[in-house]
């Protein structure tokens, strides 16, 4: 696989939704659409299998040690044998807080936020809109951004009103917050990002991509942002006074299709990218003009990427419900 080896795969029931490394890096969680959830060792070893969530699962999330999985049966089980229905509708995706003390669940107008107790006193309800995507802040674990129609809301759980927002007037359905917390980048309902800059309450409009915008990520060191509208990754610096603005992008070509998923490295800071023809690519940044390029292609197309936090090591999911592990380790 072009200088990349191959560690083990392990076969789930349909197109891999989710990929998530449990923070020692020691289990991947790999979620596919619908059915069983399992969790593998880092060899590629089966560990546990957890059920599904009816006709589709939700995009897991590793809180107190355990696997917490939810989904369109509006259930979120939580790792250590509780089952709960916080309220009606199906739920998306769980996250949790940086600190590891908070897990939060999007469910129609309402963010539900629990504790380690399980207890929900910080919870958002009756919220202006239904909860299209949200990211906790990386540098403040009380702060959470909310997007859906009308652009994005900033919270602190458990407070009666947001204490920052950015409008416009159309529909943003995911969101990124950036390691420091300077940059929030939404994915918008239209083929363009909004990327605002908190240290001067301002806010860009990116427009141009050849398609909606699918993947999104920020660098582990906040200094770029890769973004994927399209078979061109474009990638944005995000220092200096005015980050992005005013700045021709890098733009990396290679991809037969458009890009479904992005992530860097926490390790090495490469740049993996897939395309939903299975082509996946690795970029390595040697300076603003010298980038490598590799290029590798699986049996379907890509869906989704994990970076192992500690090792470079990446977990790749696929189509037909393949979830393959492969290592850039050398020896």
């Amino acid at each position: 696989m072009s200088g990349l080896t191959h560690l083990g795969t392990i076969q789930a029931a349909d197109n891999i939704l989710d990929l998530a490394w449990d923070a020692t890096g020691e289990r991947l969680a790999i979620t596919p659409s619908t059915g069983k959830i399992p969790v593998i060792d880092f060899g590629g070893n089966l560990l546990e299998t957890h059920p599904g969530h009816g006709l589709g699962n939700a995009g897991p999330a590793w809180f107190c040690g355990r696997l917490a999985t939810a989904g369109f049966d509006g259930k979120i089980r939580f790792g250590d044998g509780r089952e709960i229905r916080p309220g009606r509708g199906l739920i998306e995706r769980l996250k949790t807080s940086p600190d590891g003390n908070s897990l939060a669940a999007g469910q129609g107008k309402t963010l539900h936020v629990f504790n380690k107790d399980g207890t929900s006193n910080r919870s958002l309800p009756a919220l202006d809109a239904p909860v299209a995507d949200f990211a906790w802040n990386p540098a403040n674990a009380s702060e959470i951004a909310l997007v859906g129609a009308g652009g994005a809301r900033m919270w602190r759980p458990g407070e009666a009103k947001p204490f920052a927002r950015f409008d416009w007037g159309g529909a943003s359905l995911r969101v990124a917050w950036s390691p420091c917390g300077r940059w929030l980048v939404t994915a918008d309902q239209t083929a363009s990002v909004h990327l605002y800059d908190f240290s001067r309450d301002y806010p860009l409009h990116i427009q141009g991509f050849e398609t909606k915008v699918q993947a999104m990520a920020f660098s582990a060191d906040g200094t770029r942002l890769a973004t994927g509208g399209g078979p061109v990754i474009t990638v944005w610096p995000t220092t200096g006074e005015t980050g992005p603005e005013g700045v021709t992008p890098i733009q990396l070509d290679g991809h037969d299709s458009d890009m479904i998923a992005a992530a860097f490295s926490p390790v090495t800071g490469q740049l993996a990218s897939g395309d939903d023809t299975g082509t996946l690519l690795l970029f390595t940044f040697q300076n603003e003009k010298k980038i490598l390029r590799k290029r590798t292609r699986l049996p379907a197309g890509i869906s989704a990427l994990a970076w192992h936090p500690t090792r470079a090591v990446l977990a790749v999911g696929q189509s037909d419900g393949a979830a393959t592990l492969l290592s850039l380790e050398e020896g």
